[in-house]
């Protein structure tokens, strides 16, 4: 034993600390999959991140100060969510932070929590690094941990039910964990005020995407959050973070909420029909119970969800990622809200995984290894109004040449999936983008006859690391692969303006041809 063990403060019977699935490169490596092609169906968190309302460069112009202590303005942002004062609120780093304060201030030896299990293994390893008990539910303690909607079962209580618990146990602490609460439960905020005993927790990790940044808040009676208050860190969250959060709170942007919910409901439905035990949840994700080895089964094919004693929970990630898992597990995907398509391709040049939605709004994670490209592609699929996440990876070690043209291959395969039976879109788009002393137009026809006339003018071989001539090359694979016309032409004195507007005026192009307009795609030689 350690020296530092042997002077650590015991912990009671029962610790164990938190474990994570298994991380992308390790699930590479074991089973011999592309990184690039696995799929994390286990942190329950979105598949896209939110969106910062405050401008990134502003909100990290003091990173040389400490933040704002009484987070005033972030408390007084969650309090407006909630409908309390900016009293009843206490900030931590995710509401992971205020799990620990809360054993730290109520908990040690001799106590003992209420941790009606399977759910969420924080609160039993917080209450054992206290030392305290874990007893099961129903028994007279200190701290009762209610996870509400629970995790990983996603089952829920009403709010009145956890308030009548803490008006029956006046002398204990009733935590209620409401990290999921905006996928379909009801809050016990309402109840803090009567009830100085109920401390709620909350988190910007789940609905509001923002799990990177660890921002989490509890509401208690005024006199309870003003006791946890005094006894948390200093300043347990970043300026930027505190700054982002806080706007996220006054003008919250949860329309992926009332996607991810019905899209829950389409996976659930899908499993049941296929036999497997799935109950209704409250959440983001789904718990399928099994005695099965489903979690290594799906893993050996790249897949991640949570392994549990009697099941597995999947987090629900974009429709068409999801239909991936479904395949896998013999179920048949029903019909997705939404035109979307993933494609997962692998050659001996290159690994990649593409998803893309039709109708987005912008977002984009695009990682090539190919600086500029990932820049081109961001653009394209920002001002044609896609949701774009594409992850790559190829022998750039030899050239970028197979990189490029797959990544534009797979755009243009997943377009076509995504569009369907391209019924009632606009059809053609057109656009003309000027880039300072460039200009570039470009013109679409998502007719079936995929052709491409692209002529981009260029003074030099390369911009960054990519070699220019490649991009006419590889947006006619866009063309061929996708079964559309495309015609760019682009021209300049700098040709870092030259891609930027040729991509530009595509993507503005495939906005109008991809709008849906009711008319569908006609052609007077008959079947388009």
């Amino acid at each position: 034993m350690s020296a530092a063990r042997d002077i650590a403060q015991p912990v009671a019977p029962g610790y164990a600390p938190y474990v994570w699935a298994a991380a992308v490169d390790e699930v590479a490596e074991r089973h011999g999959v592309p990184r690039e092609a696995v799929l994390k169906f286990d942190q329950n968190t979105p598949a896209l991140p939110g969106v910062p309302q405050v401008p990134l460069a502003e909100s990290m112009a003091r990173l040389n100060e400490y933040p704002d202590g009484t987070y005033r303005e972030l408390r007084e942002a969650a309090a407006s969510y909630v409908g309390l004062s900016a009293d009843h609120v206490v900030v931590g780093a995710g509401a992971d932070d205020l799990i620990l304060l809360l054993a730290h201030v109520f908990l040690g030896p001799g106590r003992r929590a209420a941790v009606d299990a399977p759910t969420y293994a924080l609160y039993r390893i917080a209450t054992t690094l206290q030392g305290a008990d874990v007893v099961a539910a129903g028994e007279e303690v200190d701290v009762h941990w209610v996870c509400n909607p629970n995790n990983p079962t996603g089952s829920w209580v009403e709010p009145e039910e956890i308030a009548a618990l803490a008006r029956s146990a006046p002398r204990a602490i009733v935590v209620a964990d409401e990290a999921y609460v905006e996928y379909g439960a009801r809050s016990c905020a309402p109840w803090v005020d009567e009830l100085p005993n109920l401390v709620v927790l909350r988190t910007l990790s789940k609905a509001f995407g923002f799990a990177s940044l660890r921002v989490g808040y509890a509401l208690a009676h005024p006199e309870t959050a003003s006791l946890l208050t005094e006894r948390r860190a200093p300043a347990p969250i970043s300026g930027p973070a505190a700054a982002i959060a806080s706007a996220a709170l006054r003008n919250p942007r949860l329309g992926d909420v009332d996607a991810t919910v019905v899209e829950r409901e389409r996976v659930r439905t899908s499993l049941a029909d296929a036999g497997f035990d799935v109950e209704p949840t409250a959440t983001n994700f789904v718990y399928l119970r099994t005695s099965d080895p489903l979690a290594e089964t799906l893993e050996r094919q790249g897949m991640v969800v949570r392994a549990f004693p009697d099941g597995i929970r999947i987090s629900i990630r974009r429709p068409s990622e999801n239909d991936v898992l479904l395949r896998a597990l013999g179920a048949e995907p029903g019909d997705a809200a939404g035109r979307e398509a993933t494609v997962l391709r692998t050659t001996t040049e290159t690994a990649l995984r593409l998803t893309l939605s039709l109708d987005g709004s912008g977002r984009t994670r695009v990682e090539t290894g190919i600086g500029f490209v990932d820049h081109l592609l961001t653009l394209l699929a920002f001002h044609a109004g896609f949701d774009l996440e594409l992850a790559a990876a190829g022998d750039l070690d030899v050239d970028e040449h197979h990189t490029v043209e797959d990544v534009h291959a797979a755009l243009g395969s997943a377009l076509a999936q995504a569009l369907g039976s391209r019924e009632g879109v606009a059809r053609y788009g057109s656009a003309v983008v000027p880039m300072d002393e460039a200009r570039a137009t470009a013109a679409v026809d998502l007719v079936r006859r995929p052709h491409a006339e692209i002529g981009l003018s260029f003074a030099s071989d390369r911009v960054g690391a990519l070699a220019v001539s490649l991009l006419a090359h590889a947006l006619e694979r866009l063309a061929i692969e996708s079964g559309c016309t495309i015609h760019v032409e682009a021209s300049g004195s700098d040709d870092h303006h030259v891609a930027e507007a040729a991509y530009k005026a595509l993507g503005q192009a495939l906005r109008q041809a991809v709008a849906l307009s009711g008319a569908g795609i006609r052609s007077t030689k008959g079947a388009a």
